[in-house]
């Protein structure tokens, strides 16, 4: 997908977490094993939080930002990989779901950076480097409250 204008990118951000809050709670349906399940559920209500957040702020935000074309908006490389990252094949522990959950923080920040770096106006690079911190102290959240499922 090609993004020309910041609303798509965001938009597709908040279709992102819906899918990704559909798939972990899809999965913690499917386990057998009660910290797993536990991390998953937990996850899903992350990941709800984030897109209703996207969401609030979409309905909030400046027009005049929003509609602001994106520099480059050729198809990025990122979209599709994150396509396959909520899959998390192949999770069998709570080490696994937690590399994958650190996989797509991370794809996330890269490409909040990469928007901050070619912004054309400074409202703009405050907004995907402020997504960038959000993504982080979201990512540290999720991995300590993973790990304490482990310590139980």
């Amino acid at each position: 997908m090609a993004f020309r204008q910041v609303k798509d990118l965001l938009t597709w951000i908040y279709d992102f977490h819906h899918r990704l809050s559909d798939q972990y709670s899809t999965l913690a349906n499917q386990q057998s094993d009660e910290r797993m399940k536990m991390a998953l559920v937990f996850l899903a209500d992350r990941e709800r939080r984030m897109r209703d957040a996207m969401e609030s702020y979409l309905e909030d935000a400046d027009d005049g930002l929003l509609s602001t074309w994106l520099i480059d908006h050729q198809n990025f490389g990122h979209p599709s990989l994150l396509e396959r990252v909520p899959l998390c094949a192949g999770c069998s522990d709570l080490h696994d779901i937690l590399a994958n959950v650190m996989a797509t923080h991370q794809l996330l920040k890269d490409m909040y950076l990469l928007r901050a770096e070619l912004a054309d106006m400074p409202e703009e690079a405050e907004l995907f480097q402020q997504l960038a911190a959000n993504q982080d102290a979201e990512a540290r959240l999720q991995s300590r409250d993973i790990a304490r499922l482990e310590i139980y």
